[in-house]
């Protein structure tokens, strides 16, 4: 029977057929030390280990092996010396027939802190009274190197058994698919997400969505004002109000897609259409992703600004020159695209005017009444100049009724969210009731500012024209006091 210990290198050998490539361990070539209080162990299938060959000095001399590694650290009680416990290894070692490389012990290993680092054991704490040892051991079957490491501290010694099998590199980890380089590219399929639409948006006519695309956000006007980014000097923006018919949809993308691609299918389609670039821009560039979103008041900013791709394209045409603007922004998770479609035109001033004998009259008879032409910027609640007659007619009637209350009532359609109906409103209330009070020292207790969002419609939404009569502020009698 063999002693613990030691197997005999003919009955290591007589193992060898049966092991797997990387079943071996190394409690096969030397039994576990005895009074082990902890072990640690790592095994990489093939890798380059440097094995000391000899320390001149400050210099450590290695060479290189290449195999299957078996790590194994073991912490004993400080009973144990390292050189005591490197001997034993080499009694084993010599038995073996095995070729010692390099021995040292303490001082002769040079400096500690150097010969752990080089070594690189995978327990740290112990590094005084260093010993090491490295063999080589040759048979019919195989190479095998050995390094062995032990120091100490105050608690514990360790043990640093490193075993390493000259292997050729195993190349079979990875196998092809022969078949696939004779298939065409295929394109990543997506499902219709048409079904996320918000609300009452729509794809603009000009343009087909992206496949898999769904609409996040939308507006539209009929006319409206709109900022557009031109050019960009450094940190400035410089930006242009465009007037016109005004459809902005933000898009949420399938994240296969990447920013570039979509970029370029714009660019590709609006070229077809006779569209010409005005200005590009692409990632940091571009300048922060909030700036951008400051300066255009984007629909859609979800992402990082390297992943930016800002575009404007323009169409001139007799009937009115067409812009296009297209922002592509986002992140791992997700996808974005800001399609923004001006069509310039003139204002339509063939609106119902109001005068004050009109308003005196409609507020007599129904104790309200809609105040036609007051026009704001496009998402905005400031007033467009052809509004600022309005504002005068109102005045004029509210410093001849001096004693009566009203409430300037906003009102939305119903696009978009309803919190943000309801604060765009009320918002554009307090415009009117501010220019009052500051232009024409209407007091403030005689006009109280609401915003009601979407919530009092007087005609259908499901329509521009319907969406357009209920996007109004009135001018409502108050018979209270409050």
């Amino acid at each position: 029977m063999l002693k613990p210990a030691l197997m005999s290198l003919a009955v290591i050998m007589a193992m060898m057929p049966a092991m797997n490539a990387y079943s071996a361990t190394s409690q096969e070539l030397f039994s576990e030390p005895k009074e082990v209080k902890d072990t640690k162990s790592e095994l990489r299938h093939f890798t380059l280990v440097q094995l000391i060959t000899a320390i001149d000095g400050k210099n450590i001399l290695s060479k290189e092996v290449k195999g299957k590694l078996t790590r194994t650290n073991y912490e004993l009680p400080p009973s144990y010396t390292p050189a005591h416990l490197i001997n034993n290894y080499k009694s084993q070692l010599n038995a073996l027939n095995a070729e010692i490389i390099f021995e040292c012990e303490q001082a002769s290993c040079g400096d500690e802190d150097k010969l752990q680092q080089f070594i690189n054991p995978l327990e740290t704490n112990s590094r005084t009274s260093p010993s090491v040892l490295t063999a080589k051991i040759t048979s019919p079957k195989k190479q095998v190197y050995v390094s062995i490491y032990a120091a100490s501290w105050a608690r514990y010694t360790n043990l640093e058994l490193d075993i390493i099998e000259v292997i050729d590199e195993p190349l079979d980890l990875v196998t092809t698919n022969q078949g696939y380089l004779s298939q065409a590219v295929s394109e990543i399929a997506v499902k219709d997400n048409s079904d996320k639409d918000t609300k009452n948006s729509a794809d603009h006519p000009m343009l087909t969505r992206i496949p898999g695309a769904y609409i996040n956000e939308y507006t539209s006007h009929s006319f409206g004002q709109v900022a557009v980014l031109i050019d960009k000097n450094g940190k400035k923006f410089e930006t242009k109000m465009l007037d016109g018919k005004i459809t902005d949809i933000g898009y949420v993308l399938p994240r296969t897609y990447s920013e570039y691609e979509i970029n370029a299918n714009y660019q590709n389609a609006l070229s077809k259409l006779g569209f010409n670039e005005v200005y590009a821009c692409t990632g940091k560039e571009c300048g922060k992703k909030t700036e951008m979103y400051d300066a255009l008041k984007l629909l859609m900013s979800n992402g990082m600004d390297d992943s930016q791709f800002y575009r404007l394209y323009k169409l001139d045409r007799p009937e009115g020159n067409v812009y296009v603007m297209v922002y592509v922004i986002g992140f791992s998770g997700q996808l974005s695209a800001e399609i923004r479609i001006i069509e310039e035109t003139t204002l339509n001033n063939n609106r119902v005017g109001i005068d004050l004998q009109g308003l005196t009259d409609e507020i007599a008879k129904t104790g309200h009444v809609a105040l036609d032409g007051l026009l704001f910027k496009y998402d905005s609640d400031e007033l467009l100049p052809e509004a600022y007659p309005i504002v005068e007619v109102v005045a004029q009637y509210l410093q001849t009724h001096p004693k009566q209350l009203f409430y300037v009532v906003g009102h939305s359609d119903d696009q978009g969210s309803q919190a943000y109906n309801q604060t765009l409103s009320e918002k554009r209330a307090t415009a009117i009731k501010t220019r009052l009070i500051k232009q024409f020292s209407i007091a403030a207790q005689q006009v109280e500012a609401k915003g009601v969002g979407e919530y009092s419609p007087i005609a259908n939404n499901l329509d521009e024209a319907g969406q357009k009569q209920n996007r109004r502020v009135e001018l409502v009698i108050r018979s209270d006091s409050k």
